[in-house]
């Protein structure tokens, strides 16, 4: 159930020395050790074969990033707000599915002092920071996406397929996609282009707007989670509840450090340990969902290695698309200007597009694993 653990070469030998033992009393108890042992390298091979391909993936991003030439462009690769939402919710079931619970534990718990230092230096969280990491690359994506075209009517398009691949992201109870996505649409460079949200639904945005409104500890939000387990519990067929991880771990953290681990009379509290471990089960509950739609592997690549845009390279492409309005922009623009040129010139905006295909040296292949 924990097999993270045994990553540590320190954890693998005392594992060794009492299966060598076991082994040695019967037959039977052999054949259990050999099948305990067999499941825990398995386990131990995936994990490591997921993380060498995010690190290929990183790599291939990085070259993307090198290449001032590359141009985004989603509809391009995928037009369909549906399409894209389960696509993206197969790599957060990925990226879920290779988080063990163990890392949680090792994200928040401090080691006691009587701890032998020889096991204080066992911290690793990885595939949470991984996990983390595309919450915001997706994001950073969809402001990307809409600030690097330089017209309106592109502008404006791209703006509704955010909104729609949202609103289905919410339907498949994909909330950590939806949020991402959300978090992109209201960040500054997005949202000071007033001319491209006039051409817009106004009424989707409001939708958008009051689900992520974070009155109220995420009241809306919450709710519609508590709706979702309760729907998926119900349902003959696993379904899939994706949560919003980076709340998630905010619930745990506060959880952690509001609740001493022990009583006063100096017995564990083992009502912590059970509101964690709720915590942790709602991920653990649905991580390993069969999804009922097939992957595309030129939109997962797409996802995860196009290049992205900084704060600043997206401000200056705001205000190079829809001129600053007031004398606070205009000095930011001139500023942004100074340091970093003409956007439009830095990524030759008009002179390429992205096509699904792989520099030398790159992942052939859709970095998410098939299944088994």
């Amino acid at each position: 159930m924990f097999p993270y653990d045994f990553r540590d070469e320190r954890m693998m030998r005392s594992l060794k020395d009492v299966t060598q033992h076991c082994a040695s009393l019967s037959p039977e108890l052999r054949r259990l050790v050999g099948q305990l042992q067999a499941a825990l390298v398995k386990k131990l091979s995936v994990l490591d074969k997921y993380e060498h391909i995010l690190a290929q993936v990183n790599a291939v991003s990085m070259e993307r990033l090198i290449n001032p030439k590359t141009q985004v462009n989603i509809l391009s690769v995928c037009d369909s707000p549906q399409e894209l939402a389960q696509q993206l919710t197969h790599i957060e079931l990925e990226r879920l599915n290779n988080i063990g619970p163990e890392e949680f534990i090792q994200t928040f718990v401090r080691c006691p002092e009587e701890t032998e230092p020889l096991y204080r230096d066992m911290k690793k969280t990885s595939n949470i920071e991984a996990y983390v990491e595309w919450f915001n690359r997706l994001s950073y994506l969809v402001a990307t996406e809409i600030c690097v075209s330089d017209k309106k009517r592109n502008r404006a398009k791209l703006l509704e397929f955010f909104l729609d691949t949202a609103a289905e992201c919410r339907k498949l109870n994909n909330f950590n996609s939806f949020m991402a996505i959300s978090a992109g649409l209201f960040m500054s460079p997005v949202t000071r282009l007033k001319r491209t949200r006039s051409k817009v639904s106004s009424s989707k945005l409001h939708t958008i707007e009051a689900f992520v409104d974070p009155f109220s500890n995420f009241s809306t939000y919450r709710h519609a989670l508590v709706s979702a387990f309760a729907q998926a519990s119900k349902s003959r067929e696993k379904m899939c509840v994706v949560p919003f991880f980076s709340l998630l771990v905010k619930d745990l953290y506060f959880l952690n450090e509001g609740m001493s681990n022990r009583l006063p009379s100096g017995h564990i509290r083992f009502e912590k340990c059970m509101a964690l471990a709720r915590l942790v089960s709602q991920i653990l509950a649905y991580k390993e969902t069969v999804l009922p739609f097939s992957r595309v592997r030129g939109v997962l690549n797409y996802l995860m290695t196009i290049p992205i845009h900084t704060d600043d390279e997206l401000q200056l492409a705001s205000f190079e698309i829809e001129p600053p309005e007031n004398a606070g922009e205009k000095k930011r623009f001139q500023e942004l200007r100074m340091l970093l040129g003409s956007f439009g010139q830095r990524i030759g905006r008009s002179s390429s597009v992205y096509s699904p295909t792989f520099p030398p040296g790159s992942l052939p292949f859709s970095p998410i694993q098939e299944e088994t």
